[in-house]
């Protein structure tokens, strides 16, 4: 009896095993694109029983299925259309050839471009990073240069900066290839006036914090490459505010072009909300033009001028304070007499011819002369008391007297020449330069 019931199990679970075999089906295929070339990694699936797939290298897929009525199968592809295919009561094998066309929404090709290589020490900055972010002082390119690694500045109110913590004056700047100087007897932001670099006829900006070329100079701490544009068209801005304006202009074409920018600024409204409180009349004005000949493809003939006039005049205000508890008052009070008047006045000229031997060679002229006069006169007062309110007792009397009279009158002239030539993987630059300071 028990042989006989072990026989039925066995031809019951023979008869299931077929009935199982009997439901399901074998699903096997390629997605191609339009080109007929295989789509790897495209998604094969059939929701409705949790199955899912990804072609192969070759866009081949193999699905085990259920069989039913209907199998919808749903072949998906970033960047391709989804195409669903429905089987109708699928038995043993079944092959699919599926075609998958580009999507309407597919991103065109993206090109991704180096737009310029550095082969030396200096760095080039975007000119338009900071083009429109707000400035107190009105020297974009400083600003700019501020916000590198190893630059600080502590006082928004001036162009100068420190470099690895050296001193201001350890920065060169150069325009066009020539070196370019500021006043020397400024002291603080509040006298400094515009700087000689104007941002409107900026093209190029080259810095670097150390390690740069023999041709800047032995300045120890950075170098500043200021390359002026040269404009092909008519062009031209205008900018005003309550802290100064700008006017900028300029023509050219292939053969000549002339820039000139006038700039003007005061600090009066600004100053007047600092903590000492006082008379400000800060004038700065500032012309520069550029000149740009290129007759031929042998010369070209370069001339860029300067021209500025910073005026600082400042009257001080008494002033009086209180401090203490509510019943210990104690009064102080600074009364003022002077003032102070400073003058920076500045010319700036260079002249560069430069005779081309082809394409790859050069040979350059490069003179320029720098003249300041500068004066710096005050003679301030101050006299204090310190008095307690209650009984107006005096508990302090003091008195400080500042008197300068600085006049500085400098003049540099600098003759430059300079060699140049450029191979496939090299550039070779040579120079002598000769220069008087007095």
């Amino acid at each position: 009896m028990s042989s006989y019931v072990k026989l039925i199990y066995a031809t019951l679970l023979s008869l299931l095993c077929l009935g199982l075999n009997a439901q399901t089906f074998t699903l096997k295929g390629r997605v191609t694109d339009e080109k007929l070339s295989p789509i790897e990694l495209a998604t094969v699936s059939v929701l409705s029983q949790g199955k899912v797939t990804f072609t192969s290298l070759k866009g081949e897929f193999e699905l085990t299925l259920h069989t039913a009525d209907s199998v919808v199968v749903k072949f998906s592809m970033i960047g391709y259309k989804t195409k669903t295919r429905i089987l109708k009561n699928p038995r043993g094998k079944q092959t699919l050839q599926v075609v998958l066309h580009e999507s309407d929404n597919t991103l065109g090709e993206v090109s991704v471009s180096e737009m310029r290589r550095q082969t030396g020490q200096t760095q080039e900055l975007k000119k338009d990073a900071n083009k429109l972010a707000p400035t107190a002082s009105g020297n974009a390119v400083e600003e700019l240069i501020q916000t590198q690694a190893g630059v600080s500045t502590h006082n928004e109110l001036s162009s100068q900066y420190n470099v690895r913590g050296g001193a201001f004056d350890e920065n060169s700047v150069y325009i066009n290839n020539v070196e370019v100087y500021r006043p020397f007897l400024v002291r603080s932001g509040q006298q400094e006036g515009l700087s000689v670099i104007n941002p409107d006829l900026v093209e190029k900006i080259g810095f670097s914090t150390g390690g740069y070329a023999a041709k800047y100079g032995d300045k120890m701490a950075s170098a500043l490459d200021i390359t002026y544009k040269r404009p092909t068209k008519f062009e031209g801005s205008l900018a005003f505010s309550l802290l100064g304006g700008s006017a900028y202009v300029a023509i050219g074409n292939k053969t000549f072009s002339w820039s000139n920018a006038v700039r003007y600024k005061t600090t009066k409204y600004l100053l007047g909300s600092l903590e000492t409180k006082g008379e400000y009349s800060p004038s700065f004005l500032d012309y520069q033009t550029y000149l740009s000949y290129i007759p031929n493809k042998r010369w070209q003939i370069d001339f860029v001028g300067n021209i500025s006039n910073n005026q600082f005049n400042f009257v001080p205000a008494d002033r009086e304070t209180k401090f203490g508890t509510m019943q210990n008052v104690r009064s102080f009070k600074v009364y003022f007499d002077g003032q102070e008047k400073d003058l920076f006045r500045t010319f700036f000229g260079s002249l560069n011819v430069k005779r081309n031997f082809g394409e790859a060679t050069s040979l350059a002229l490069v003179t320029s002369a720098f003249q300041t006069k500068e004066k710096e006169t005050y003679d301030l007062q101050g006299q204090y008391w310190l008095t307690q309110t209650e009984t107006s007792e005096n508990l302090g009397v003091g008195t400080y007297f500042q008197h300068a009279r600085n006049f500085l009158q400098a003049r540099v002239t600098s003759l430059k020449l300079v060699f140049a030539h450029k191979s496939k993987q090299h550039d070779i630059e040579s120079g002598v330069t000769l220069k008087r300071e007095h």
